[in-house]
């Protein structure tokens, strides 16, 4: 690894600049307005910056980046139950994912792999489902809204937030899993599913 120390004070000031961006953004960060993300050398002095706070580099695509937990950082941090999120709030993300993702994307309107391409859903349909109470599950969205997991703003579409675009291709993966499985759990999808799930467990 290459110590920051050792470049000259502008390209020290441009790696920084860009890990700054790329933790603090709500959107992808364009490689055009940071030097460090557009030049190969010290794009992967970025990685190692971000990789030493157990983060990764993610290419969000059209020459654009953010940065997301490290996958086996992630799995400590969840086997630990640290930042996770309480289960109220997982099940009524559930919900939201299961609305403006999961459903669209089974019947086609949605094609795309990026959880913010999103068909909204309105409070009154989640209020629909009476194992939880109304006022519980708006208190969870408030939440859910406040930590950029759902899209910010009291008047904003109730879908997923930016902290989405932040999730590595396993993550992601993971997670269209568990929707298939929490939708169909007796399906043969979701048997293959597990039957993967233990097979990776078992070899790890």
């Amino acid at each position: 690894m290459i110590d920051l120390r050792s470049l000259d004070e502008r390209a020290r000031g441009d790696v920084m600049a860009a890990v700054a961006a790329l933790e603090t953004a709500e959107a992808p960060v364009g490689q055009d307005a940071y030097p460090a993300l557009a030049d190969a050398a010290l794009r992967r002095l970025v990685e190692e910056t971000l990789r030493a706070g157990g983060r990764c580099l993610l290419d969000a695509g059209d020459r654009c980046w953010l940065s997301g937990y490290d996958d086996a950082v992630a799995d400590q941090l969840t086997a630990q139950d640290i930042g996770t999120l309480a289960p109220v709030d997982r099940t009524v993300l559930a919900l939201v994912l299961l609305h403006t993702v999961a459903i669209p994307r089974a019947e086609g309107r949605i094609t795309s792999p990026d959880w913010t391409v999103a068909e909204p859903v309105e409070m009154r349909t989640l209020c629909l489902n009476r194992a939880i109470a109304n006022g519980t599950i708006q208190a969870s969205v408030r939440r859910l809204r406040s930590r950029g997991i759902l899209r910010r703003g009291n008047r904003a579409d109730i879908v997923p937030g930016p902290q989405f675009l932040r999730l590595t291709e396993r993550r992601s993966r993971l997670l269209w899993e568990d929707l298939v499985v929490l939708c169909k759990p007796d399906g043969a999808h979701a048997a293959q599913i597990r039957r993967g799930r233990m097979s990776t467990e078992v070899s790890a």
